[in-house]
């Protein structure tokens, strides 16, 4: 077989491996959530002149009907684009039940999955086609697309354990993901590093984020 040829063949092969997982996600009873700018509460970064329709991600669930035993899975779209500089990304999340792991796999795109503890400690890692994560327990999670594509992911976590979306109300992800002129970007916003004020200087900031280097991607 010439090279050529097979990597082409393999390249529809996973065109149509997506395409044959989001058709049926779809054709499905999933319950679909869509995001729109309007709905968004968690950018840094405001556009007046933005659409308030244009679709920031897209959710889809397909939930188990028992709680023992069985798992949840679904899919995130994240659209490409930026809110002035600031790329487009998920709210985030918790889980319900905080013991709970959260596994996802990164079927098209490129983009970044911002951790975050209730400390305040926030890190990224690069998402690519092909790569598989594990959300571990005590974490929020966040994902933002920073390509000029649609960020596809497939998720599955315990059918029982559900999402905790006020991580607005615990000051969580106090780190932003921003286009400087090309380059990635990530600022901190000191104001909302820590849960409670006192807990840490711009010092104790700084020490964590260096401490995360390595880790960090952006």
């Amino acid at each position: 077989m010439n090279e050529n040829n097979y990597f082409s063949s393999i390249a529809e092969l996973k065109a149509e491996l997506i395409s044959q997982w989001d058709n049926r996600l779809r054709k499905s009873a999933a319950p679909k959530t869509t995001i729109r700018y309007k709905d968004t509460d968690y950018f840094k970064r405001q556009d007046p002149d933005m659409n308030p329709d244009t679709i920031i991600y897209e959710h889809i669930m397909r939930k188990t009907i028992s709680d023992q035993g069985e798992l949840t899975w679904g899919q995130v779209k994240i659209y490409p684009g930026q809110i002035k500089d600031q790329y487009f990304c998920t709210k985030g999340h918790f889980h319900i039940n905080e013991e709970t792991e959260e596994y996802l796999l990164c079927m098209k795109g490129e983009g970044l999955i911002m951790y975050c503890s209730k400390q305040g400690e926030c890190w990224c890692d690069e998402l690519h086609e092909g790569s598989f994560y594990r959300i571990p327990p005590m974490m929020a999670c966040r994902v933002i697309n920073i390509s000029d594509e649609p960020l596809m992911l497939s998720l599955c976590l315990p059918g029982k354990e559900g999402f905790n979306l006020d991580c607005g109300k615990l000051r969580l992800f106090p780190c932003h993901v921003y286009d400087d002129d090309g380059e990635i970007a990530m600022l901190v916003d000191l104001e909302e590093k820590p849960n409670r004020p006192s807990d840490f200087s711009p010092e104790e900031c700084l020490r964590l984020l260096n401490a995360n280097t390595e880790k960090a991607s952006c």
